[in-house]
């Protein structure tokens, strides 16, 4: 299995997080992966924020680059 270093949003995508601003993502987003989880990508954006995007939403919001 080759090993995926990016991926790209194909839907907007909004974190929300108690007691914090929404961040907001817009499509064709350019996600860079840090580590796989059994069932998540951690990624992150320019901004150095890390986050996990689920298998389940692949090629419903991001694909493989």
């Amino acid at each position: 299995m080759m090993e995926v270093k990016a991926v790209e949003l194909i839907q907007p995508l909004v974190l929300e997080k108690e007691n914090c601003p929404p961040i907001h993502f817009e499509t064709g987003t350019i996600l860079k992966v840090l580590m796989t989880t059994p069932t998540a990508y951690l990624v992150t954006a320019d901004t150095e924020f890390n986050f996990t995007i689920s298998f389940q939403d692949e090629h419903k919001v991001w694909r493989k680059l």
